[in-house]
């Protein structure tokens, strides 16, 4: 669909273009709803964010994203709302899109919420992705990193510890050397902590 400058797109038409093969008119489609049907657009794709159609739904995540900030409440009370897995690994790669466009400072607190459950469910995939989601708020993210280090959950703590060692904080040196010491951590963890200091 051409966008006619002076005429306000219908939105059925834009979410046509959603679905279009062509990335470029996805891409337009996205800033057209947020441009001229910020609400509207919003509820549609959110109403489509446990899509059967796995291409689509990944769109509609794409699309979710280009609200920046704003999505994240409306995605905190989905979040803490819904117990299906696949609205769930939504709202977070959701999350990790806005985190990677927004200065870690001005990540909205209702995010937060969201960490804090992802954190407890034992899921693989919502592990990765928080873990992913907290790589990208990066030193806001530290104090989390370091709990999820010390988890019992050997994936959780593995990414935690592959997630903490790319960030740069004076104190995680340190952190990681306390970690190869304690002989309370898991053996995997510790070479996972030793492949990361000798990458680093």
């Amino acid at each position: 669909m051409i966008i006619d400058k002076k005429r306000k797109p219908i939105l059925d038409s834009l979410l046509q273009d959603l679905d279009h093969p062509n990335p470029n008119i996805n891409k337009q489609a996205c800033l057209a709803m947020v441009k001229y049907w910020p609400a509207e657009s919003m509820q549609k794709l959110i109403d489509n964010i446990d899509h059967k159609d796995v291409v689509f739904r990944r769109k509609v995540v794409k699309a979710l994203s280009f609200f920046g900030k704003d999505i994240v409440l409306p995605l905190s009370k989905l979040y803490i709302s819904r117990k299906d897995i696949t609205t769930r690994i939504s709202c977070l790669k959701i999350l990790v899109y806005v985190a990677s466009e927004l200065p870690s400072d001005l990540f909205p607190v209702e995010g937060i919420a969201i960490i804090d459950l992802a954190l407890r469910d034992e899921s693989p995939e919502v592990i990765l992705i928080v873990i992913s989601l907290l790589r990208q708020l990066g030193s806001f993210s530290i104090p989390y990193l370091k709990a999820a280090c010390r988890d019992e959950n050997i994936l959780k703590a593995r990414a935690a510890v592959t997630a903490i060692s790319e960030l740069s904080d004076p104190s995680i040196s340190d952190f990681l050397d306390d970690l190869v010491k304690d002989d309370s951590i898991d053996p995997i963890i510790k070479q996972g902590v030793l492949d990361s200091i000798n990458i680093s």
